[in-house]
């Protein structure tokens, strides 16, 4: 027996489906329009009173240059001038910088802090900062050490706890021993 033939219409609907499927696909990807669409700004952002509209002339996605902001006087002093104020805070800023890119420096840096300074309220962060140097130049005892000895000298600074978790190091508990 043979199988009915599917009618006109039907075939019309057989056939054409799928083409016109094809061919909206084909407008949706050729009509698709080619600039990138603009970033959505976060609910949190204030607009700027000073801000200016977009040129139409201008390419799309560089946006206007803004003013330089003036810097509130009720703000904190920025680090450069809290740096001129406190010479430790000069050296920690010097080794931070140092730190990823010469770890040798932070060394030198540390050994003419301890020169100058002494045991300053801000050695142990200074220590720490050695302790990472150390190990960025694959001086591991080396680091370890001046771990243990930082958190025996200040067992309360943050700075000194973090060197010594950094290390592996797990402080003793102080008071009497069971």
């Amino acid at each position: 027996m043979d199988a009915p033939r599917p009618s006109g219409t039907r075939r019309a609907l057989i056939i054409g489906l799928p083409l016109a499927a094809i061919a909206a696909a084909a407008f949706l990807v050729l009509g698709r329009d080619e600039r990138p669409a603009p970033r959505a700004r976060p609910a949190s952002a204030e607009p700027s009173e000073d801000a200016t509209p977009q040129e139409r002339d201008e390419p799309p996605g560089v946006p206007p240059t803004p003013p330089p902001a003036p810097a509130p006087a009720s703000a904190a002093a920025p680090e450069s001038e809290a740096a001129d104020k406190d010479p430790e805070a000069r050296f920690l800023d010097r080794m931070r910088a140092a730190l990823t890119s010469d770890p040798e420096e932070v060394l030198r840096l540390d050994d003419a802090a301890s020169r100058e300074l002494g045991d300053s309220p801000r050695a142990a962060e200074r220590g720490q900062l050695r302790v990472r140097a150390l190990v960025r130049m694959d001086r591991i005892g080396e680091a370890r050490s001046f771990a243990e000895d930082l958190i025996e000298r200040y067992p309360d600074d943050p700075a000194a706890k973090s060197a010594a978790a950094y290390m592996g190091i797990h402080p003793r508990p102080r008071g009497p021993s069971r």
